[in-house]
């Protein structure tokens, strides 16, 4: 009876030493390497900060009324402080169309003013990681209360190679499989445990993310096929909504994409040149890729974004072209 009690003992002691064990560890991995140390599963995929913020239909925007941003989540001044007779245009971008000071929507703003003696309003609609897809929905939840002349669109890195590196599967917004196909209960072990975390973030077990990888393959010659497709695809359904938008200036609002410049990995080289052999054949749509070739690689400072002296370089071209389309320029002073 002795030796059953004291064998009794000795098991509530090891199950108390495990629990305690598993509490250290948990805490451990909870407070001191998540919280403290900041390791884990990226954070943000979780789309609760400034620059990405939940948002319907287009999935994301800014964080409206934060920092810079207008009331509907974007940075700088919306239609809402535009006048009667300026020649209003709607800029969309990702990261390359927000970031700067001041950002490409700015010097296009301030060359075409210069170049046309016109009244300019650029209303800047560049959300950080967001792609093509989104804005043609941004046109239709955004846009045709403010009867805009002009749509742009400028981009083409994370419509191709961001989909390499996040969700792979075209036209998708970059954290999809997270925000709106992973469960709960694993979105609450990966976001407090750095450990799962870790793991998915390597593995991709429990977001299914791995899984993903295998039906896409990314820069196989089918994922670029898709690829190519639903960019062009993307441009045309853009170009068909804005066209019925109303507006002041042109009678129906015109509709621009620019293919921007970025280091293309030798993977997509042959998707890249796709894509740029048929911009030529479509009148709306405009190959600015190679336009920093003259600057050097120093300019980026990673593999899209780029300094200062790039944006106003792309800026500025961007106004010359719309100017050329649309026979904006300034009419000479009679001497």
């Amino acid at each position: 009876m002795i030796i059953k009690r004291r064998n009794l003992s000795n098991a509530i002691s090891i199950a108390n030493y495990f629990l305690y064990l598993v509490l250290i560890i948990i805490v451990f991995d909870v407070l001191v390497l998540n919280k403290w140390l900041g390791f884990g599963y990226p954070r943000h995929y979780q789309q609760e900060n400034i620059e990405r913020y939940p948002s319907p239909y287009v999935e994301f925007t800014g964080k409206p009324d934060t920092k810079d941003h207008n009331e509907y989540g974007f940075r700088g001044p919306s239609f809402k402080e535009s006048k009667q007779n300026d020649l209003k245009i709607a800029f969309f971008g990702g990261s390359t169309g927000y970031y700067g000071d001041p950002p490409i929507p700015n010097i296009v703003n301030k060359e075409l003013e210069k170049l046309t003696g016109l009244s300019v309003f650029v209303a800047n609609y560049s959300v950080v990681s967001s792609n093509h897809r989104q804005h043609l929905h941004g046109i239709i939840e955004f846009l045709p209360q403010f009867k805009p002349d002009i749509v742009i669109f400028y981009g083409g890195h994370n419509e191709t190679l961001q989909s390499a590196s996040y969700d792979p599967r075209p036209g998708y917004p970059y954290n999809y499989f997270y925000r709106a196909e992973t469960s709960p209960l694993v979105k609450l072990l990966i976001e407090n445990s750095a450990i799962i975390g870790e793991i998915d973030k390597r593995m991709g077990v429990f977001t299914g993310y791995e899984k993903l990888r295998r039906e896409q393959q990314p820069f196989s010659d089918g994922w670029n096929t898709r690829m190519v497709e639903k960019y062009f695809e993307t441009l045309r359904l853009a170009n068909s909504v804005a066209s019925v938008i109303e507006s002041q200036r042109f009678g129906k609002t015109r509709f621009f994409a620019f293919y921007q410049p970025y280091q293309v990995p030798k993977e997509l080289l042959s998707a890249h040149n796709d894509i740029k052999n048929k911009i030529s054949l479509i009148k709306y749509v405009f190959d600015v890729s190679s336009e920093f070739d003259i600057l050097g690689k120093e300019i980026y400072s990673d593999i899209v974004h780029v300094n200062q002296l790039a944006n106003e370089v792309m800026g500025t071209k961007i106004a010359q072209i719309i100017v050329k389309e649309l026979q904006l320029e300034k009419a000479p002073i009679e001497k």
